[in-house]
């Protein structure tokens, strides 16, 4: 597939739970998809396209469980992801993606899987990730991440989280850290 997605491509789509376009040739913003009426839309891929510009606000999201925009060329921040309340996989990395991780995204109750790796994030992982408890993976490696990985999120080891993965590696790491299962 090439082209892009428009609003008008999910006009009559309000029953649609499942849209799975990943691995195309597909391009654009998606802004016009974002304002879609998309009630009942629960997993949404779009990974391995050519989708570019921030990611919007989406009107679906907060109903949404799965979200994949990886390896496209997404920009901006993060900043509208943490309404996304029923998430349980959010993978965003290899985009040029920027700013600090958003404390909101800790308000994701239900998030197992949050990949964030290969953008270019700064600052340092927020305290309000530890309030991830069901999360079982989290990537952050490939950034521009920087200081300690906070305690509280290191006690998530202590219960599902089986893959903590940063830039603590090498002779002089970006990132401290005790608990990670990978360092780059």
């Amino acid at each position: 597939l090439t082209g892009s997605i428009t609003s008008n491509l999910m006009n009559d789509a309000q029953k649609l739970a499942h849209f799975y376009v990943n691995s195309n040739k597909l391009s654009g913003k998606l802004d016009d998809f974002a304002t879609s009426n998309l009630p009942s839309l629960k997993k949404l891929r779009l990974e391995y396209n050519n989708f570019s510009g921030s990611i919007p606000r989406m009107n679906m999201l907060e109903t949404m469980e799965l979200l994949y925009l990886y390896n496209n060329s997404f920009s901006g921040t993060l900043n509208h992801l943490g309404s996304g309340v029923n998430l349980r996989k959010l993978k965003v990395s290899n985009n040029t993606l920027g700013g600090k991780i958003p404390s909101k995204l800790g308000d994701l109750k239900r998030l197992e899987i949050l990949s964030l790796n290969g953008n270019k994030l700064k600052g340092t992982l927020p305290k309000a990730l530890q309030r991830l408890t069901a999360l079982k993976e989290l990537r952050v490696e490939y950034n521009d991440i920087s200081g300690v990985v906070p305690q509280g999120v290191c006690d998530l080891r202590k219960s599902f989280l089986e893959a903590l993965v940063s830039d603590c590696g090498g002779e002089q790491p970006e990132v401290s850290c005790s608990c990670c299962t990978e360092c780059f």
